[in-house]
């Protein structure tokens, strides 16, 4: 029995160095010119010719060198990760479409797409292209495990279950219900910003309110219950602050996934940072489940989202369980929030700066009151009758998109054929709305100006201006598309289209400084700033 100590086990770094001599030593007497090579096999030479074998292989050998991109988004991530961290995306997306053409390699293994045919293809249902690892990195934990939602699932089974067990509480037939409850908040806001504003006197940000507004208005929706944001002026527990922060490291760390693990996702992180117990929203959620649950409540029978999700779970938890109901309802608050917000902000600042579309909104606005068409509260069912109205709100929507992502899918097995270019299985591909929403061939040469009158049939063209419309809409990602748009899109509209006209006919209003343009962050959600505003009441006969 050998009792001699065992050889020490040498480190990766001098095991690196010691190579050419530990090869030199073993072979030199099959391989004489070794000695000749081993200046090669040096960390200072064979590290950058391994770099530079890394970008030749995905530059030229990965199926995908024939699609055109800026030089750094064809062997890397960088060109997303810097559009991203210098909150450019959408613009710059734009812009490599307008140069590259309707295909653009943007990343080592991703291309962006502008092509209206692709669409259906991208985002259809048969085959699905599944979401790729983007979409988890802002799973919450609860009880110390990541909540899946409908947002972030990669799985398209679990993602059908779920949106069968939920989709009735966003329904058409659920607004009738949620209806009531958003009018005491539009009620408060519009009492609130004349306060702020000390009677018209002042400018203020208008944005902030807006998005106090959706808070607030997703709280009644949700819980029954506003959480305060009107009533304080104050971004409460800082939840819009920590999901702009929470958002930003999506947009930037997404952009090379595997990154999330060195980082927020670090499974040691939780056991050190109180990554759970200060999600401020999620815990809003709870307290409000929680209650809701109690048996010793006396709360009044609700209508709202939780009491409907509750009724699914009570019947059968197989179907929804607990934990599946907090993520719904705390996405609902993170995204209906901002992404609302962000189209109320785009409708008044587009409004502001088109004096000719602002005035004919007044007009159909003050015209359907006056004849009876729109009453106070304004029913949401009545305002979708209005033209103009819906005119101003779907090319809001379109001229600033919420998301300024490529929406992100992979390729299936056996690859696809997009733009007449093959594109292997595997790859990432998808379509910026913002890039889409451009798109000339379908929304005309001012593809990148505001104009509802798009949408209308001013100059009576009749059956050409229904197929243009027709394609106008198939091509309007407002709200995602295919199996995976926004399911609580219904509501979104439904708080838009009360809100507008209620805030028309009560309010004169106008940009403090109009010569001045907001600043987007073109991150994940396109957010807009710089929105001071001036509201004055209008006095009607």
């Amino acid at each position: 029995m050998d009792n001699s100590t065992p050889p020490a086990v040498p480190s990766f770094h001098s095991a690196i160095l010691s190579l050419p001599s530990t090869l030199h030593n073993s072979y030199s007497h099959h391989l004489p010119y070794l000695t000749y090579l081993s200046p090669l096999l040096r960390p200072y030479v064979y590290i950058p010719l391994l770099i530079t074998a890394y970008i030749l292989y995905h530059r030229y050998l990965t199926g995908l060198s024939h699609i055109p991109g800026p030089v750094s988004g064809t062997f890397s991530n960088f060109w997303k990760i810097s559009a991203a961290w210098h909150e450019e995306m959408p613009q710059r997306n734009i812009d490599a479409h307008r140069k590259y053409g309707p295909l653009v390699r943007v990343g080592a293994n991703m291309i962006s797409v502008d092509d209206p045919t692709a669409l259906s293809t991208i985002y259809g249902f048969k085959p699905i292209y599944l979401k790729t690892a983007f979409y988890p990195i802002v799973e919450a934990l609860y009880n110390g495990k990541l909540l899946a939602n409908l947002f972030t699932t990669r799985s398209e089974q679990y993602h059908a279950r779920l949106k069968r067990a939920s989709v009735t509480a966003y329904s058409m037939t659920a607004l009738a219900d949620l209806e009531p409850h958003v009018q005491p908040v539009i009620d408060l806001f519009l009492q609130r910003i004349d306060e702020v504003g000390d009677g018209g006197k002042k400018a203020f940000d208008i944005g902030s309110w807006l998005q106090f507004f959706t808070f607030d208005a997703l709280g009644e929706i949700n819980f029954s219950e506003q959480l305060g944001f009107l009533e304080t002026g104050t971004d409460v527990g800082k939840s819009i602050g920590t999901i702009d922060g929470l958002l930003a490291y999506l947009s930037v760390v997404g952009q090379a996934p595997w990154l999330h693990r060195f980082l927020l996702g670090n499974p040691v992180l939780p056991h050190v940072l109180p990554l759970e117990s200060s999600n401020e929203v999620q815990n809003f959620a709870i307290k409000m489940i929680n209650k809701r649950k109690s048996p010793s409540s006396t709360a009044k029978p609700h209508r709202d989202i939780l009491a409907r999700l509750l009724e699914v779970s009570e019947k059968d938890s197989s179907k929804l369980t607990l934990e599946e109901i907090i993520a719904l309802t705390t996405t609902n608050l993170i995204a209906g929030s901002d992404s609302t917000a962000i189209g109320l902000r785009a409708i008044l600042y587009f409004l502001c700066r088109t004096p000719r579309a602002y005035a004919r909104l007044q007009a159909e606005v003050d015209g359907a009151f006056d004849s009876g068409a729109l009453t106070t509260p304004v029913k949401y069912s009545d305002g979708t009758k209005l033209p103009y109205l819906n005119a101003v709100v779907t090319e809001a929507l379109r001229a600033h998109a919420a998301t300024g992502f490529v929406l992100e899918r992979e390729v299936p097995e056996g690859g696809v054929t997009i733009s007449g270019q093959y594109i292997p299985a595997g790859t990432i591909v998808g379509i910026n709305s913002w890039v889409m929403h451009a798109n000339k061939s379908v929304y005309g040469e001012d593809a990148e100006s505001f104009r509802p009158e798009r949408w209308l049939d001013d100059e009576g063209e009749g059956e050409a201006f229904e197929e243009r419309v027709r394609e106008m809409k198939r091509c309007n990602m407002a709200f995602g598309a295919g199996p995976r748009v926004c399911i609580g899109r219904n509501i979104s509209m439904m708080e838009i289209i009360k809100f507008i006209p209620a805030l028309v006919r009560m309010y004169e209003f106008r940009l403090a400084n109009p010569e001045k343009e907001w600043k987007v962050l073109g991150h994940w959600f396109t957010k807009q700033t710089g929105m001071d505003m001036v509201f004055v009441k209008r006095v009607h006969a």
